[in-house]
């Protein structure tokens, strides 16, 4: 497989999200609507929302992620929502990192600043 055909990494990229706050959130989650299933013999839930939008006219974008989960009680069920925000590099291939793959030469050896590719014509 070449490496322009790469997919996103899934694991890194779950983990990269919130600094790895929101797969500490997801795990929990995922504990506790296992948990309540079991006790009380009733359905669970658990939906996870990506929103990417582009940050201005950037190879980043901005990630809204939503945990929303239903715990089955006795007498019932809770339900919890959480969202946050990370950005994220778009990379070749449109794969996502937190960090850029390729980091392009910004200065030259006289300490003077070097044009972007993308700004050459």
């Amino acid at each position: 497989m070449s490496n322009s055909n790469r997919g996103t990494d899934l694991p890194q990229f779950i983990n990269d999200l919130d600094g790895g706050v929101f797969a500490e959130k997801v795990s929990r989650a995922l504990s506790d609507v296992a948990a309540g299933v079991v006790d009380f013999d009733d359905k669970g839930e658990l939906t996870i929302k990506l929103k990417l939008a582009r940050i201005g006219n950037s190879y980043r974008v901005g990630i809204k992620h939503a945990l929303i989960y239903k715990v089955p009680e006795a007498n019932g069920s809770y339900t919890q929502e959480n969202t946050t925000e990370s950005v994220m590099h778009v990379n070749a291939g449109g794969r996502m990192s937190m960090f850029p793959e390729n980091q392009h030469q910004m200065f030259g050896k006289r300490g003077e600043s070097l044009p972007h590719e993308d700004d050459k014509e």
